[in-house]
């Protein structure tokens, strides 16, 4: 397995950048642990292989297709391997609980750089106390879950050693960070309508491909209506092909269901206020989005930069997005 991949890069001395090679080898190639507790995992090789009646493998695929090709045409020269993708079956959490019930939302899952894997679950009750969701239903989630780790997978990233001798991921894709933990922007206020967050910002942006792809795929299979006819699952499908009302985000954030409250919490403080960041920038946002997208592969800012230069004047980026605290000089690579 390659260990460092075409779009990471080491920043440091040849010892320091030695060092830092070491330390992601040891990481990514020793044996995975279990991603997350009381959950019991297959890897998505695994999982299509075994070919579960849960899932519609036909529904996936022509998913996988499309994001293959869309993900080519941004930059991302390759897909998240599938067997780094780690997929929970089964929950031994009580029913009811944050934990019992899988999908994108559930709590602690998602892409991890350091180890080069990525964990998420099977979307239904991983307890197995009530009837499962249909197989498009799991099968278009799972796409959306996989579709976004690809592309946390193809993001720019550049480490260096730490403090304390680790891996110090000092830029993500067009967001930064010092050695001692300071961030290039600062957290969004919890009543924020658009976002000044650059993680927000890349979460976002994340997200709404992986829910276009979602969303073309269930077009191209005619599923124009939530599989399956349950309150959650109509949420789900909405929230899932990227069509989530206002309406329908704060009647979910109402409710007692934890799955549902945590939906509603992503889409209030991830997507609703990327959206809003990109109409406040421009008449032309799908524009703007790929002008993102492809300076998070590339981790070059520069054609970004001109873009919001030449409608909102010189420093723009830093104006809108940068913290007091940091510096242009915290942005540059070492020797």
């Amino acid at each position: 397995m390659t260990v460092l991949l075409a779009n990471e890069h080491l920043d440091g001395t040849p010892a320091e950048r030695h060092r830092l090679h070491a330390l992601l080898r040891g990481l990514r190639t020793g044996a995975a642990p279990a991603p997350l507790p009381g959950i019991t995992f297959q890897t998505l090789t695994h999982l299509l292989a075994a070919r579960p009646a849960t899932v519609d493998l036909d529904l996936f695929r022509t998913g996988y297709e499309l994001l293959s090709t869309r993900y080519a045409e941004i930059g991302i020269r390759a897909l998240l391997p599938p067997q780094r993708v780690w997929v929970g079956v089964r929950s031994t959490a009580a029913a009811g609980s944050a934990q019992s019930f899988g999908g994108f939302h559930h709590p602690g899952q998602g892409y991890r750089h350091l180890q080069m894997n990525a964990a998420i679950t099977l979307f239904g009750n991983l307890s197995g106390h009530t009837t499962p969701p249909t197989p498009q239903a799991v099968a278009l989630d799972l796409l959306r879950a996989y579709a976004h780790d690809c592309l946390h997978f193809g993001t720019y990233r550049r480490y260096r050693l730490g403090p304390r001798g680790e891996p110090a991921r000092v830029q993500y894709g067009i967001n930064f960070r010092r050695l001692d933990g300071t961030t290039y922007s600062l957290p969004d206020p919890p009543d924020a309508r658009r976002t000044r967050n650059l993680g927000i910002v890349m979460e976002g942006a994340t997200d709404i491909e992986a829910t276009t792809i979602a969303r073309h795929t269930a077009d191209l299979h005619g599923l124009t209506e939530p599989p399956g006819s349950t309150h959650l699952t109509k949420y789900a499908f909405a929230d899932v092909t990227g069509r989530l009302s206002t309406d329908d985000i704060s009647t979910a954030r109402r409710t007692a269901n934890p799955y549902l409250r945590s939906l509603s919490g992503f889409a209030r403080s991830v997507t609703s206020r990327y959206r809003a960041l990109l109409d406040d920038l421009t008449e032309t946002p799908h524009e703007l989005h790929h002008l993102l997208i492809t300076a998070m592969i590339s981790g070059d800012l520069g054609d970004l930069n001109a873009w919001l230069d030449a409608r909102h004047g010189p420093g723009s980026f830093a104006r809108r997005f940068r913290a007091p605290i940091f510096s242009d000089l915290d942005m540059r690579p070492t020797a």
